[in-house]
């Protein structure tokens, strides 16, 4: 049977170590409270039912912050850009009465 690391887990579904040791507890099931633990495939299918709304709000987050991130370097990129046809203004003191 395939395993599965649970801090693989816990970052693909956004939640704590402790909140999903304490899931899978409550479930029958005992595992390490270490990052680092296997857990099994159907240990990874309680989580994966129990905590999905998590994973799809973490995924709705991220899309917002690369349209935002996308947004921000348009308009910096913007500010960084000269006109073409912007004359210098001479200062009075140089110019020629």
């Amino acid at each position: 049977m395939k395993t599965i690391r649970i801090n693989k887990v816990l970052r693909e579904l956004n939640i704590s170590l402790d909140r999903a040791v304490e899931f899978l507890n409550e479930k029958g099931h005992v595992i390490e409270s270490r990052p680092t633990a296997k857990i099994s495939q159907k240990e990874y299918d309680f989580l994966l039912e129990e905590f999905q709304t998590d994973r799809t709000k973490r995924e709705a987050s991220n899309e917002v912050y690369e349209v935002k991130k996308k947004e921000r370097r348009l308009k910096f990129k913007k500010q960084l850009k000269k006109p073409k046809n912007m004359k210098r203004a001479i200062p009075s003191r140089l110019q020629q009465d």
